[in-house]
């Protein structure tokens, strides 16, 4: 109690700070909650936007994107392909990991200087073997050129990104880097030899329980084939996997064996977790420049044959083709690709 003054008085103030106290903090949570309803709003709005970019659009953000990527002393190769089924060459894009981007790759990683930063962004199921060994020993050989002065894991000069999948032949690039950064859904695989359509295990295993002279002998020879490719696949793991990714306590070649061997299913994912108990060096923080990236390409793949259909269309296009609508006039950019007319 303070002397002259009512406690009335005193619980009546105080009854009046703290429902002004109630009133702000209420107004206050109100504001924030509708500024994150805001914030939400648009970004989802931005989500749907970039959804239904056209093909001009998506190529725009795919080229500001490679633009501030590449910014300053670094190099930039994106293994980006069409995983679609209905494959026609859309955009020129590969499907799989061949010789000619072999080529572009190693080009790209032979001509940088030695302190260059490389990052790869993969988004692949993989492909031939020997373009994939090429790019792995391109990288390998640009990180021979400062060894002894930096340190792999604390300033990693090769990084490897995996947004969504780098299989087979993508994991063998992604095993040449000094780091592999991979989405919490991301998958890595195994980098066995499949010949003739089957791993070499499959042959091992028929002609086992079978004998030589109970199998067919075309299958007799693809296993004697199949055989030197496994020992080759298992020569490449251990030529190419960077020293950085090794598992205390195991044998130097583990994941190079582990993964050559064949006793895994070849299109089995290797999650981020798997990944770091084999011994990778791996991260899950992928930056928002190599999403939008991805992404980015992603989305000019799927709208180019629109974007043909429209072109055409623009330029008056075959007699045959007026008053057709829009599925019909991306059918007749599909035939025409295909004669060589529109490169896709």
């Amino acid at each position: 109690m303070i002397e002259g003054v009512d406690n009335t008085v005193l619980y009546g103030v105080a009854g009046a700070g703290l429902f002004v106290l109630i009133v702000a903090v209420t107004a206050i949570s109100m504001v924030m909650n509708r500024q994150r309803a805001v914030s939400d709003e648009r970004q989802v709005y931005k989500l749907r936007r970039k959804r239904a970019a056209r093909y001009e659009d998506a190529k725009k953000d795919y080229e500001k994107y490679r633009k501030k990527i590449e910014s300053g002393n670094t190099v930039l190769i994106d293994l980006i392909h069409d995983l679609g089924d209905d494959f026609v060459g859309r955009d020129s894009a590969q499907q799989q990991i061949a010789f000619d981007e072999a080529f572009e790759a190693v080009a790209s990683i032979r001509q940088a200087n030695p302190r260059a930063r490389i990052v790869i962004v993969l988004h692949t199921l993989g492909g031939y073997a020997r373009p994939a060994h090429m790019i792995a020993l391109a990288i390998r050989h640009h990180l021979s050129k400062g060894k002894g002065h930096y340190n792999p894991k604390r300033e990693p000069r090769v990084v490897a990104y995996v947004p969504y999948v780098a299989m087979s032949g993508g994991t063998m690039i992604a095993l040449a880097a000094d780091k592999i950064v991979m989405d919490p859904t991301a998958s890595l695989g195994p980098i066995d030899t499949i010949y003739g359509g089957f791993p070499t295990e499959a042959y091992k295993e028929l002609i086992a329980q079978k004998g030589p002279l109970a199998t067919q002998d075309v299958l007799v020879m693809l296993a004697h084939e199949a055989e030197k490719y496994d020992r080759y696949a298992g020569k490449v793991a251990r030529e190419i996997v960077n020293d950085v990714h090794k598992a205390e306590g195991r044998d130097e070649h583990h994941i190079a064996d582990t993964l050559s061997a064949g006793t895994l299913s070849h299109s089995q994912a290797i999650t981020p977790k798997d990944a770091k108990e084999m011994g990778m060096n791996v991260s899950t923080k992928i930056p928002d420049l190599i999403y939008g990236l991805v992404d980015a390409r992603i989305r000019m793949i799927h709208t180019r044959l629109e974007f043909e259909a429209r072109r055409m269309e623009g330029e008056g296009g075959p007699e045959e083709g007026k008053g057709d609508d829009a599925e019909q006039a991306i059918e007749r950019a599909i035939r025409q690709s295909l004669r060589g007319n529109v490169r896709l």
